[in-house]
């Protein structure tokens, strides 16, 4: 394994309660192959295939079940990821033998985060400049240019609201297209060329205004001309890009298409999937184990605003993306009276399972913590009762019968 004994933790070490020091056919690996059917069977009607594990106070098992939980998940040839999301006390990161260069702080706030003003398409995809500007909330043009083509597009508040494809053949052209389609006259297209020279205004708006074309067909044109340069930027495999302020008056943009223009660029696989930027750093943070299929990103350095991180647009984006790679996430989170992480993360994962060690805890702390997922509407979708003494419990004699009888004596 990639991890390192923590002796001010526990008397016992850390690895001797991983599940890969424990035998296929003991108890302890028996009890999380439970838990791992159980909560597969959780999701009969929607799959689960991420969650938040979380206690309601600290010191309840919860990494140590998360780590656990992970490796019974990856022996069924899946593979799975569990994420230190406690960006607080990171006891999942330090017990990471190496010490990983990025983790999560760093992924949201840094690679996420980055400030660019021009650059190569060698390094970044047009996917990631989109979802960069989307995450950073940036209002700005977006030049972007190779040997074939010269586009360019307008983002407010991160948001995508023009595209234009400055070398567009003259057959593609807005007026051709109209006078084509017998939409405009070449008459027409002449007088509405010469108002735009003069006004600085988009073709649209000016063969709008002037009343030489309805609303419903320049909208109808323009959307096909926004989804041609849209499949033009898609092409662009190589180039340069340079970020400017955005144009001043907004408002000169054409006639409004009601297009999502981020979702059309997925069709033309400009999507998480042709992340190459992002992709490439998410692919570093990762660190593999020797268990197969299981995998670890570990926090990263501390913030001085954890639950802005973790709360953020950026770590969703952050978790979405790495669905894509894995099967099953994990999230480890620290406990819900202290600090409200587990609660802002839990609407970004398919539920949460909720530690509880047995006889350590009151009863109405562990009902505040669930209530508290209630009132956000995030149900627990179930709770592992931990460290449980059989030997104290009244069925003790039957279990152990009914268990050696089926896995013998270990």
């Amino acid at each position: 394994m990639i991890f390192r004994k923590n002796k001010k933790r526990s008397k016992e070490s850390d690895r001797e309660r991983l599940l890969v020091s424990f035998p296929s056919n003991s108890r302890y690996a028996e009890s999380y192959r439970t838990l791992r059917t159980n909560l597969f069977f959780s999701g009969m009607d929607n799959e689960v295939q991420s969650i938040v594990v979380t206690s309601a106070v600290e010191k309840e098992g919860k990494t140590t079940t998360a780590i656990n939980l992970g490796h019974a998940i990856a022996q069924t040839d899946r593979q799975v990821l569990v994420v230190d999301g406690d960006l607080r006390r990171p006891y999942l990161t330090s017990l990471v033998a190496a010490k990983p260069e990025l983790g999560v702080t760093e992924l949201v706030t840094e690679v996420f985060g980055v400030h660019l003003t021009q650059g190569s398409l060698d390094e970044f995809a047009i996917a990631d400049l989109i979802q960069l500007t989307r995450l950073q909330k940036r209002s700005v043009r977006l030049d972007l240019k190779n040997k074939d083509t010269r586009a360019a597009l307008v983002f407010d508040k991160g948001k995508m609201i023009d595209i234009s494809w400055m070398n567009r053949p003259e057959s593609k052209q807005l007026v051709n297209t109209l006078i084509r389609d017998n939409l405009l006259t070449e008459e027409q297209a002449q007088l509405a060329l010469s108002h735009q020279k003069t006004s600085a205004h988009y073709l649209g708006n000016i063969l709008h205004t002037m009343g030489l074309v309805s609303r419903k067909d320049l909208s109808r044109a323009l959307s096909v001309h926004t989804i041609e340069a849209i499949r033009a930027v898609s092409a662009m495999e190589t180039g340069s890009f340079e970020f400017s302020p955005p144009p001043r008056d907004q408002s000169k943009i054409d006639v409004p298409q009601n297009l999502d223009f981020e979702k059309l660029f997925a069709e033309f696989n400009i999507g998480e999937n042709t992340l190459k930027y992002c992709n490439a750093a998410i692919e570093s943070a990762v660190l593999p184990t020797d268990v197969d299929n299981l995998f670890i990103l570990a926090a990263g350095k501390t913030p001085p605003n954890p639950a802005e991180v973790v709360g953020s647009s950026r770590m969703a984006f952050l978790i979405d993306t790495l669905k894509t790679r894995f099967d099953f996430i994990i999230i480890d989170t620290p406990p819900v009276t202290p600090a409200t992480d587990a609660l802002l993360l839990a609407p970004m994962v398919d539920g949460t399972l909720l530690v509880v060690k047995s006889g350590n805890t009151d009863r109405k702390i562990i009902q505040d913590a669930v209530d508290q997922f209630k009132a956000v509407k995030q149900p627990i979708i179930g709770m592992v009762l931990n460290q449980v003494d059989m030997r104290k419990e009244g069925y003790y004699k039957y279990y152990q019968k009914y268990y050696t009888s089926y896995y013998g004596s270990k």
